[in-house]
């Protein structure tokens, strides 16, 4: 998996209430977090948790994502969806399972367009046998109307994530137990795309608003910039009418990623929290 770029271990909680338990800080324990997932929607789940048994340790689908509050069917078309963006010998590809009744988490057979014209089945492994670790991961496509919570569950690693940004589109989860913002929580960037203000090569990160739509932000560069501009460069902007606004207060909340668009080329490193 190259551009599925999340942290991203979920496990199920079953029979009893999570939504006041704090998470647990610290090497080779466990902790949680809930993360607010809205219906009728996709939202990107990213947790800084490996698999319970050791560090860096993946565990698999069907272990790793939690059925509570979630909509299971005998019809895929009426459940909800783990969707994951991956790559295998062909190219970019999604992998697509669906919550069946009594059976969990079921793959999706799927047909890829290819180059010559030709189609060609794609078939995810079992759900039981797709390794899920840091630093991979996917998103929730809820049919339901209503808005639920996904609990998260793993061991806190303390360790610090790196995560390679590929040019175009890519899934990136933050490795940390708590919001951040993208201009304030000593985030290195360096490696991100800007333009001379706002152009084609910039690169864009969308974010998640809770209700299934996303808002872009840009990577702001103006050289020598002095001033009012010196204020926006090499900085997430969004753009108005007027010019760049600073996003001020916006988080993104943890057990929640993000969209990066990258549209300067070449591939650079995601390194959090400046490391």
């Amino acid at each position: 998996m190259k551009k599925a770029l999340m942290l991203t271990a979920v496990l199920a909680v079953a029979g009893w209430a999570l939504a006041d338990i704090q998470p647990i800080s610290g090497t080779n324990v466990v902790g949680f977090a809930a993360v607010s997932v809205p219906g009728a929607a996709n939202t990107i789940i990213t947790v800084p948790f490996d698999a319970c048994m050791g560090a860096g340790t993946p565990g698999v689908l069907s272990d790793l994502v939690s059925t509570n509050g979630l909509t299971a069917s005998a019809d895929a078309a009426t459940a909800d969806q783990l969707v994951v963006l991956t790559t295998n010998e062909v190219g970019l590809i999604y992998y697509y399972y669906w919550l069946q009744n009594a059976a969990g988490w079921t793959k999706i057979t799927t047909t890829k367009l290819m180059p010559d014209g030709s189609s060609q089945a794609v078939t995810p492994p079992d759900a039981n046998l797709f390794p899920l670790t840091r630093g991979l991961g996917f998103w929730i496509k809820r049919y339901a109307a209503t808005p639920t919570t996904v609990y998260v569950k793993g061991q806190v690693w303390e360790a610090k994530q790196s995560t390679l940004i590929s040019e175009g589109l890519n899934l990136v989860g933050y490795g940390a137990m708590q919001e951040f913002t993208l201009n304030n929580s000593g985030i290195d960037w360096s490696g991100a795309n800007g333009a001379n203000g706002i152009g084609a090569t910039t690169d864009r990160i969308l974010v998640g608003n809770g209700n299934g739509t996303y808002t872009t932000y840009y990577y702001y560069v103006k050289p020598g910039a002095t001033g009012y501009y010196a204020t926006f460069t090499n900085k997430w902007v969004k753009s108005t009418a007027t010019g760049p606004e600073l996003p001020g207060a916006t988080t993104i909340p943890a057990g929640q990623g993000f969209w990066y668009l990258r549209r300067g080329t070449g591939s650079f490193t995601f390194h959090q929290d400046g490391q």
